[in-house]
C-alpha cells in the first residue's frame, strides 16, 4: 500500500496523516473541528472552544458513526493529565463518539493505561512525525485503524476478507513463477 497523505488545513502533520487515513477508510473527515463550546465561570463569564484534531464521521443507513482523534506530535510522552483532559471533552460533548483514539509518540505507562481504561484507542508512533517519516506514520496509523475496524465486522466478513488475502498471495506467486 502505498500512503497518500492529504494536506488538511491544520497545522499538524500527525493530524493531516490521522484525517488521511481514516478519509482512506470511508470517513468524511474534518480536522481542527470545533466540538464544544464551553461558558466557564472563573470570576466572570468566558468563553472556550474546544476542538477536535481529527472528527470522522461515516453514515451506513440511518447509523452515525463517528471517530474522534487527537494527535500529540511532541519529543514527550502524553501523560495522564493530557488523557484526563481528552476523557473530559469526550464527556462533554454533545454526542459520544463511537471511537476515540489517542496518537503520539509515546504514553507514560500510566497515561497508556488510564487511556484504554477510558475507552480510547491508543496508537504510540515511537517517534515524532517529520515529513522524512511520514509516510512510516501513515502505514502504522492505517495497519491499527483499519485491523480495528475489520476485527468488529462479523466474521463471515473477516473469512471473506482472508480468502481474498490467500488467493491474492497465490496469484502473486504463480505471476512470479511465470
Amino acid at each position: 500500500m502505498t500512503p497518500r497523505i492529504k494536506r488538511f488545513d491544520s497545522k499538524n502533520i500527525l493530524t493531516d496523516v490521522v484525517a488521511s487515513v481514516l478519509e482512506d477508510l470511508g470517513f468524511v473527515v474534518k480536522t481542527e473541528h470545533v466540538v464544544l463550546e464551553k461558558e466557564i465561570i472563573s470570576g466572570r463569564l468566558q468563553k472556550q472552544q474546544i476542538t477536535a484534531d481529527v472528527l470522522g464521521v461515516k453514515i451506513v443507513d440511518d447509523l452515525k458513526f463517528t471517530v474522534y482523534a487527537s494527535c500529540y506530535n511532541r519529543n514527550i510522552p502524553v501523560g495522564v493529565n493530557e488523557v484526563k483532559y481528552e476523557y473530559g471533552v469526550i464527556r462533554d460533548m454533545r454526542f459520544i463518539p463511537n471511537v476515540r483514539i489517542l496518537v503520539a509518540n509515546s504514553f507514560s505507562e500510566d497515561a497508556k493505561k488510564e487511556a484504554i481504561e477510558d475507552g480510547f484507542v491508543v496508537i504510540e508512533l515511537g517517534e515524532v512525525v517529520t515529513e522524512s517519516n511520514v509516510d512510516k506514520a501513515y502505514l502504522k496509523v492505517y495497519e491499527k485503524l483499519n485491523k480495528l475496524f475489520t476485527e468488529v465486522s462479523p466474521k463471515w466478513m473477516q473469512d471473506f476478507v482472508e480468502s481474498i488475502k490467500r488467493l491474492a498471495n497465490e496469484i502473486k506467486k504463480n505471476l512470479g513463477e511465470a
